[in-house]
């Protein structure tokens, strides 16, 4: 059930309505793939996988604004935090 679900405000809401392109008020994967930028492009697929909560492949507006509101903090940067924490102690090339 969507209604118990927090509405999206201010960026969040302008952000949703930006990458849906087709205006059928969901986001699918390659409208997501819209905000891939090379230091977040791992980030991408897990905050899509993890913003939809039906596991229906599609992100409505109540699912995306739910995603940045999960006290578990935001979702790319949980990634991010643990992309660093798996990287960290493996020698990278040209390291001096």
């Amino acid at each position: 059930d969507t209604s118990i679900l927090p509405i999206c405000k201010d960026s969040l809401g302008w952000m949703f309505n930006k990458l849906d392109m087709n205006y059928d008020l969901l986001l699918d994967p390659s409208e997501i793939g819209a905000i891939y930028l090379d230091k977040y492009e791992p980030c991408v697929k897990p905050l899509f996988n993890s913003c939809d909560s039906f596991k229906d492949g599609k992100l409505s507006n109540n699912e995306w604004c739910y995603c940045f509101q999960k006290p578990g903090g935001l979702p790319c940067q949980n990634e991010m935090n643990r992309i660093q924490k798996l990287s960290r102690g493996k020698s990278l090339l040209g390291k001096f």
